[in-house]
């Protein structure tokens, strides 16, 4: 989305809140609170090479809703966010008013085995003894759910667009192209392919934390290196389907 005439890429702005801010609700769930103090003062000592967008002490609620997604962009076409439904699903009240809502759906198996990635990089680079709960309980399925609900319910979107990864990628094309039809984004073949490398990053909004984590932790590495769609390969311990 980041090669659309005139767009603004917002990332995370409510998991942001979440997992960091001082609304956070991920320490009382899932991460242990002294773990997340120590990866906060561990990715204070990284410098990064660009204002990525907003430090710890604004990662809010209330700064994320009216600062960040109901700011105004007069120079941009379309504002594009993207976040995770358990950041909001808990303050559905927040919800940015005027905007269009669309969910990326997974398989359970790619979603954990990803996020088991993450936590062994996460616990290499920073050992901890007890980390909790790593994976907020019905991560992303149940919260994804109750937004759904919401959404519908409330009217703010009576039928939300629902994208399966698995059909993105076996029908990229006429998926792209129904995705920005629904979505009032203007199609174009640009959308197939991007370079590598973090620069386009620099022109996005996102938190200088996560940023930072993934100078450490290396968790956006692959999509980074990435140029086009493609399947991840299995992982070793998991027979072919």
């Amino acid at each position: 989305m980041s090669n659309l005439d005139d767009v603004q890429i917002i990332n995370e702005p409510y998991v942001s809140a979440y997992m960091i801010g001082s609304e956070m609700k991920q320490a009382s769930e899932s991460f242990e609170k002294d773990f997340q103090e120590k990866l906060i003062a561990k990715t204070n000592e990284i410098d990064l090479k660009y204002d990525a967008g907003w430090d710890t002490n604004m990662a809010t609620y209330t700064f994320t809703k009216g600062n960040l997604l109901e700011a105004g962009y007069p120079n941009k076409k379309v504002v594009f966010v993207k976040d995770m439904s358990y950041g909001i699903a808990w303050k559905l009240h927040m919800l940015p008013e005027g905007y269009r809502h669309a969910l990326l759906i997974r398989n359970p198996v790619n979603v954990f085995t990803s996020w088991k990635k993450m936590g062994k990089a996460l616990s290499t680079v920073l050992p901890f003894e007890n980390k909790g709960n790593f994976i907020p309980e019905k991560y992303a399925f149940g919260k994804s759910f109750q937004l759904y609900e919401h959404l519908v319910k409330s009217g703010i979107e009576p039928n939300p667009v629902i994208v399966d990864s698995d059909d993105l990628l076996e029908n990229l094309e006429f998926i792209l192209r129904e995705f920005c039809k629904r979505t009032g984004i203007q199609y174009k073949d640009e959308l197939f392919s991007w370079n590598a490398g973090d620069s386009v990053v620099q022109k996005w909004k996102f938190s200088e934390l996560f940023m930072k984590g993934n100078q450490l932790c290396g968790y956006y590495e692959d999509a980074l290196a990435s140029q086009t769609f493609y399947k991840s390969p299995l992982p070793a311990d998991r027979p072919e389907e």
